[in-house]
């Protein structure tokens, strides 16, 4: 059976509150153990690439991390502590609206997203990150789909559910 556009935005937008639910928890998680054990991020992680480089000498991606790993300071590693857990904050409270079905949550979200890409397109200018770009682009993605989901909840239009199909007995 076919979903309707309805539907299928419902459906898209249900999994991406999840997603951001779960990102949520895990960017403060992420946040407090980089606030509570500074320092060792970096040097892991050039260790990780060092050691998967011992099996591949010409991973190039391998030598790249482990580059990336050892030039990671404290300072970087403070930034990232505050902005995951304000992103993760951030996104915990809007999911939780947005799950409870508060109107209040739409606009809020849109705003509160719509911010956070700005300033996710001001580092991608200074760092040419794509991991970075790819983030925006979901996060853009969300955006659609919040908004496509306030338009039909303020037009009154509540989700329908999906049609079963009959049992056999």
């Amino acid at each position: 059976m076919a979903l309707s556009r309805r539907q299928t935005v419902h459906w898209l937008f249900d999994a991406a509150v999840i997603v951001k639910a779960v990102d949520g928890v895990l960017e403060v998680a992420g946040g407090l153990i980089l606030v509570l054990k500074p320092g060792w991020v970096g040097p892991a992680i050039a260790s990780w690439a060092m050691d998967l480089m011992l099996h591949h000498s010409a991973n190039r991606i391998g030598r790249a991390v482990a580059t990336w790993g050892y030039g990671l300071q404290a300072g970087t590693e403070e930034f990232a502590s505050l902005y995951l857990m304000a992103h993760g904050v951030a996104k915990l409270f809007i999911a939780w609206g947005l799950i409870r079905e508060k109107l209040w949550a739409f606009p809020v979200a849109l705003v509160v997203f719509g911010l956070l890409i700005s300033y996710q397109v001001y580092r991608v200018a200074h760092t040419h990150s794509v991991t970075l770009t790819l983030l925006i682009v979901l996060d853009l993605a969300v955006c659609y789909l919040i908004w496509r989901e306030w338009g039909y909840r303020k037009g009154g239009e509540q989700p329908q559910s999906v049609p079963t199909l009959p049992s056999r007995a």
